[in-house]
């Protein structure tokens, strides 16, 4: 049995979107798919159709939002696999459309951890997309390994000059004493306020979703500007 699927490179002006689509992407994530869009080239998945009989033209099926995408960022053409309309019924449209929106399988956190700490550079971590706040430590249950690890944990706690509250600081710092590989304590009374309104500005700035990220951006940014100072 031949399969009714083609792939193409077609034309952006000859593909519409469908008359409805349940998806929806906030203007922020789509942003976010613009900029991967351009950084990476152009599309790295076909965009899905189906192919009209009476005019041609191909109307999508799944890739709303990297057809967007492409149309933005003015592409010419586009990556297609469709079918013709002939070969498919309604139904079978619809329910491609629904299913390419709902089945999607779920992150093993574990897997996904170790993934994103293989990224060095801090852009292309943004670039990936993974919110690392929510991210579960990794569970070593069951594993065996000799390499130590080349990655560390670092917690920043801004403390108050009160007395008072010298028991709670305590406790605060050997809680994450026991998460964490470093632990910085820093007088909050003259940098709180500063280190929490440079942390908004990077996550703006450079569109990163994870205050974590946002540290370590600062610290790349820090090591540029020290570099390019011993180089003067």
């Amino acid at each position: 049995m031949s399969n009714k699927w083609k792939q193409a490179s077609i034309d952006i002006s000859l593909i519409d979107e469908a008359s409805v689509n349940a998806n929806q992407m906030s203007e922020h994530d789509f942003n976010r798919l613009v900029e991967n869009i351009r950084i990476s080239g152009g599309l790295s998945s076909a965009i899905g159709c189906y192919r009209k009989t009476d005019t041609g033209r191909y109307v999508i099926i799944s890739g709303h939002h990297r057809y967007r995408a492409a149309v933005k960022l003015r592409y010419r053409e586009v990556p297609v696999i469709y079918a013709d309309e002939a070969d498919m019924t309604p139904d079978e449209i619809v329910a491609l459309q629904l299913s390419h929106n709902s089945l999607h399988g779920e992150d093993d956190k574990g897997i996904l951890k170790r993934m994103f700490a293989e990224i060095q550079s801090v852009d292309f971590k943004s670039f990936a997309h993974v919110n690392i706040d929510e991210l579960e430590p990794i569970t070593t249950e069951g594993v065996s390994f000799s390499v130590a690890s080349e990655h560390y944990s670092c917690c920043v706690v801004f403390y108050h000059k009160d007395m008072e509250l010298l028991d709670e600081l305590v406790g605060i710092i050997n809680e994450q004493n026991g998460k964490n590989d470093i632990v910085m304590v820093v007088d909050g009374d003259e940098n709180e306020d500063f280190y929490l309104q440079l942390i908004g500005q990077i996550r703006k700035k450079y569109e990163i979703k994870s205050s974590n990220m946002a540290f370590c951006k600062i610290l790349e940014l820090a090591k540029k500007q020290m570099e390019s100072e011993v180089t003067e």
